[in-house]
């Protein structure tokens, strides 16, 4: 009898098992369906509950600015676009201080007279900012955001400063006209610029946000989305191990296996074309969702789609890999299910899916973390907050693609070797 090509036989099973999979509903509903249901409810109160938090916090501020020239009125315009700023604007420095005194407001912000003029030569000039006692807790907080407001001014009158120094040494410079200096100024200033808004954007050394244990602080994305869907995701991807073990031991007590072994086919490839089946499944599931988390609640997918495709695809072969380890160790396609979907509700706890407090625990520290990090689920969803919430690209989670494709190479070897294609 005339052997099967082998690919033809991994994609003639995936095919056969995907339209059973296809035409069960109840299967359906837990992939697709649930985690979808389940994103959309935690999110969006999740999401609410964040955008109250942060609409509740205002700093009540008086602003008074006496400066006539640029720099005094883009301050002014950049404090009015902070939305934590409640902004009250009283005729004179001598009101907006009685406004301190009386505790209407937390601060005073007074831009003095002639602060344009000082930067463009290069004389000193200060900002008061004056805090109410009672509210010092929050003067770090305003004195902090002014800081940020000020440096690009200051890095502006510092530039300016030099390049008149530099200028002043040339000829050419100094037989100039003053409209043509000016533009000698203005073009050195441009291409000065230009290389510090490059290095910003790309800075020699960067800065890391780390607690006292030294472990990475969690970031709270602005879309909560980015956090609750694939916790969601990766816990109902696993849910595929009972499914998929369950089906494969129905197969063999029903006798379709040892009718497909019986035909000139390796054995592996009935194996593969298995869970090639269920990983199609996983990674529609996950396109699915996060498409329709994107455009319906503008989810961020990070700059990296190439990167989420293998993630998805390396968890997805995990998911499988456990499937087929369940079928290996378990005697009836009823106990694999029940393992399964026990088992995958112990991983989501312990893999950070279901949460018990603000930290998962894969970055909680401590045993926990250790414990935590022995999950597939761990590193999935660490890869996915790297690429969603922390900007990261795909080299960035290599490592985390590599640990998921070790588990499911471990499952898949502790699958062959205790499988029995027959009872």
């Amino acid at each position: 009898m005339k052997a099967t090509n082998p690919l033809h036989a991994i994609f003639s099973v995936a095919w056969k098992d995907l339209q059973v999979l296809l035409k069960d509903r109840g299967f359906l509903v837990v992939v697709i369906f649930l985690p979808s249901v389940f994103s959309v409810l935690f999110g969006s109160i999740n999401q609410k509950s964040l955008d109250n938090d942060r609409a509740s916090i205002t700093l009540p501020v008086a602003l008074v600015n006496l400066d006539k020239g640029t720099y005094g009125e883009q301050i002014v315009k950049v404090l009015n676009g902070i939305e934590s700023f409640d902004i009250q604007t009283p005729d004179s420095q001598a009101a907006a201080e009685q406004l301190v005194r009386d505790s209407k407001v937390m601060a005073a912000i007074l831009i003095p007279a002639g602060l344009t003029d000082n930067v463009n030569s290069y004389k000193p000039s200060t900002i008061v900012v004056m805090i109410d006692p009672t509210q010092e807790s929050y003067s770090s907080a305003i004195t902090g955001i002014m800081r940020e407001v000020v440096t690009p001014m200051v890095l502006v009158g510092e530039l300016s400063y030099g390049i008149r120094t530099l200028l002043a040494d040339y000829p050419a410079y100094q037989q100039a006209d003053e409209d043509t200096r000016r533009g000698f100024e203005a073009q050195s200033l441009a291409a000065n610029m230009a290389a510090v808004q490059k290095m910003q954007a790309d800075p020699w050394i960067k800065v890391e946000a780390k607690n006292s244990q030294g472990k990475d602080l969690i970031i709270v994305p602005d879309n909560i989305f980015a956090m609750v869907v694939p916790s969601f995701v990766v816990m109902f991807a696993f849910f595929i191990v009972g499914a998929l073990g369950a089906d494969l031991l129905k197969e063999r007590q029903e006798g379709t296996l040892r009718r497909l072994i019986a035909a000139p086919l390796p054995r592996w490839t009935i194996i593969t074309g298995k869970m090639l089946a269920y990983l199609v499944i996983v990674v529609a599931q996950v396109t699915l969702i996060f498409g329709a988390a994107s455009l319906i609640f503008d989810m961020p997918l990070g700059k990296s789609i190439f990167g989420l495709l293998l993630l998805t695809i390396a968890m997805g072969l995990a998911a499988t890999g456990l499937g087929m380890m369940i079928a290996a160790i378990s005697k009836t396609d009823r106990q694999a299910d029940t393992t399964g979907t026990l088992l995958g509700f112990v991983l989501a706890g312990l893999g950070g899916s279901i949460s018990f407090g603000v930290v998962p625990l894969y970055k909680g520290g401590g045993t926990m973390e250790i414990v935590s990090k022995l999950t597939p689920h761990a590193h999935a969803l660490n890869a996915y907050d790297m690429l969603m919430i922390g900007g990261k690209g795909l080299v960035d989670v290599l490592p985390e693609i590599g640990i998921l494709l070790g588990f499911a190479l471990v499952f898949m070897l502790i699958a062959s070797w205790r499988f029995r294609f027959e009872q």
